[in-house]
């Protein structure tokens, strides 16, 4: 429905966009956002089939081979260890079950390492879950949840709902520290936090989109159509103040004005009748000079 201002000669339109941007397909966005869900298709595209493969792919492309076999070997993963076997000549790495509770070889590898870092590597990421390698490629990367309440439409943010049962965890939004540093000259706490406030801010925009508050203006003078723009997402006060940048100097304060109509009326039936009380004196835009002398202000 129709939010509608008048302000002679004018007339301001604010509409639900029917065909809304997707600002994860259409906006040049800071952050890639990977989301896994049996029905939907969410956040951007994407072809891992699970959050070990996405993360053991961060990691791959952002820490070297040998600080990934620094970091398990220095202890920084429950459940798996490498040791070197003196009398084998061999480095071991070890992985515990919780099933069977006792701790199982998982590969093995004659020493030196020198040459053969890649392969140790690899091996040591198909046996970590995806929690600990999320926190490895925290080292390289500025990685925030993405939560999903599924209940009569979906609505996402970054730090999770009450319900237990319609809402989880859906995904990452995630910035590499490079492009914090493309973007705010170095990496430091106070970017790392900038940085997030970004990513948070995508999210945010792309609930907006799932929630259909999403909109766009037509703006007339008399009769004519003399304006209009789509693609404003967001609260309506928010959208309120993007559309007033966008309209002539002598009419930015129609916007404060805006009043939603609740019949099924068309913007041409409307502006129609809009047009049919200004002819019929019925509509006042302002007071007279008597009344305003008397005004207490």
């Amino acid at each position: 429905m129709p939010m509608v201002a008048t302000q002679k000669p004018y007339t301001l339109f604010v509409v639900p966009d029917d065909e809304p941007t997707n600002p994860r397909e259409e906006l040049d966005n800071f952050g890639t956002m990977v989301c896994f869900h049996r029905r939907y298709t969410l956040g951007d595209e994407h072809h891992y089939d699970d959050a070990e493969e996405f993360f053991q792919k961060l990691v791959q492309d952002s820490i070297s081979d040998k600080d990934v076999i620094s970091y398990v070997k220095d202890g920084n993963v429950d459940g798996l260890k490498l040791e070197y076997n003196k009398s084998e000549h061999t480095w071991e790495l070890h992985a515990y079950s919780d099933y069977f509770k006792k701790w199982f070889t998982e590969y093995t590898l004659p020493a030196p390492l020198k040459g053969n870092e890649t392969d140790l590597s690899e091996a040591i990421l198909e046996q970590m879950k995806w929690q600990d390698l999320k926190d490895l490629a925290e080292k390289t990367h500025c990685i925030l949840p993405v939560y999903m309440y599924d209940h009569s439409g979906l609505t996402v943010n970054t730090t999770g709902f009450s319900c237990p049962w319609d809402s989880g965890l859906l995904g990452w939004i995630y910035v590499c520290h490079d492009k914090v540093k493309e973007e705010f000259g170095e990496v430091t706490s106070e970017n790392i936090r900038k940085a997030e406030k970004l990513l948070v801010g995508e999210v945010k925009d792309y609930d907006y989109y799932l929630t259909g508050q999403c909109y766009g203006f037509r703006l007339y003078k008399q009769k004519k159509e003399i304006d209009n723009c789509w693609g404003f997402l967001g609260d309506f006060k928010d959208v309120q103040d993007s559309i007033k940048g966008y309209l002539p100097d002598e009419c930015k304060e129609i916007v404060e004005i805006l009043q939603e109509r609740w019949d099924n009326a068309s913007v041409e039936n409307i502006l129609e009748e809009i047009l049919e009380q200004e002819d019929e004196g019925e509509l006042d835009y302002g007071f007279d000079d008597e009344f305003s002398d008397e005004m207490e202000i």
